[in-house]
Parts: structure tokens; sequence; C-alpha cells
């Protein structure tokens, strides 16, 4: 006779539909409602939004400029996207690698390699970036961190699920067209030094961490 598992009552066997851990999915929400908020805001506050919040290199040299606004945009402009498609993509990618990376390594170190991606794409957009007074939004460097991270972790042999190898692909992927971007910048509007730079930052930070073990 074949053990048939018993279910509780008013459970259910099939898998919920969106199965990624917190603190990803907290990130794709705010990205989302952000986008959406400021699609429907009034044009003031859409400008004030992108004056204040995203990663304005010229805005350091800018007397009087808010010194909470310094603070923050090197981090809160990867939560800000200029459309539909930009969105998608950079979230996509996030729930790819963040279910993987904010499992094994807990949602603090995670919330690091993010930070330091988006940290790390400013600080390189600004030492070769495009136009000093042109923000830069989007959360490809950020993410570009944690793809770094993977490939890293990877590399000192931890256990990064069943599709490590994939994940790997992708972080050499991610790195071939960013450097062929800024070689030959066939798109203007994208800016492929700082998404080397959150790769190059989350790699140099993973290099650094020492992973929780599993019990």
């Amino acid at each position: 006779m074949a053990f048939r598992p018993s279910i509780p009552p008013g459970s259910s066997a099939r898998p919920p539909a969106i199965n990624l851990p917190p603190l990803t999915l907290a990130l794709l929400g705010m990205m989302t409602a952000l986008y959406v908020g400021l699609l429907f805001a009034p044009p003031e506050v859409e400008r004030l939004v992108v004056v204040y919040f995203a990663f304005i290199p010229a805005a350091y040299l800018t007397e009087g400029w808010p010194i909470w606004s310094l603070l923050v945009a090197p981090f809160s402009y990867a939560l800000l996207h200029g459309g539909l498609g930009h969105l998608a993509l950079n979230g996509v990618m996030l729930a790819v690698m963040g279910q993987v990376l904010e499992r094994r390594l807990g949602p603090g170190r995670f919330l690091l390699l993010f930070a330091a991606g988006a940290a790390g794409g400013a600080l390189v957009h600004v030492i070769i970036g495009g136009s000093p007074q042109a923000p830069l939004i989007g959360a490809s460097a950020a993410v570009g961190g944690l793809y770094g991270a993977g490939f890293v972790l990877h590399r000192r042999g931890v256990n990064l699920g069943p599709n490590a190898q994939l994940l790997v692909a992708l972080a050499g992927l991610f790195i071939i067209i960013n450097l062929l971007g800024v070689v030959l910048p066939i798109l203007s509007n994208i800016a492929y030094a700082a998404h080397l730079g959150g790769f190059i930052a989350g790699a140099l930070v993973a290099a650094r961490l020492t992973p929780p073990r599993r019990a």
C-alpha cells in the first residue's frame, strides 16, 4: 500500500504563486509602487522626487543642496525607474538573484550587497559616467552588485542551489554586455559604467563576507 502524506484540512498542497523571500519582495514592491505613484503624480512632484532622490553628480558641487539628499541619493536612485520595460527588466533580474542570495545569506547581508552595488555604481558613474547634470536612476547597478556577489561566492565554494551554473552564466553575460556597452555605447541613455561599478562593488563585499553556516 502506497503511503500518502496527510494534508491538514483547509490547507493546499499547491505552492504559493509568489515564492520570493521577504526583502526581495519588499524591494520589488517599493520599485513598483514608486513607478506607479510617479506615473500618476503631478509633474512637479515627479520633478522633486527625481531632483532629490535620483543620483545627480553635479548636486555634490552645488552650494546649498540638502545634505540629506546627498547622503540618500547614492542608494535611493536604485528604486526609481524611467519606464515599464526598465522596471520589468531590473525586477526580473532582482527576483532571480534575490531568491537565492537572500535565502542563503540572510536579509542583512543581502541588503548590504544591494546597497553596495548601488553605491559602487554611483561612484563609477561619477568617475567615467555621462553628463554630471543627468539624473541616474534604476536598480541595474544594485542588481549588478548581487550578480557580482553571486559570482564570487560561487568561486568561494558557497552553495547557491541547483541553478548555480545558470546564475554564474548570467553574471558573465552581465559583465560582457556592459563591457561592450562601455567600449561601444550603442544606447547612450544606458549607464554601462555604473552597472560595472555595481558588479565590482558587490564582488568586493562578497569576498569579505562570512556566509552563515547551515544547521
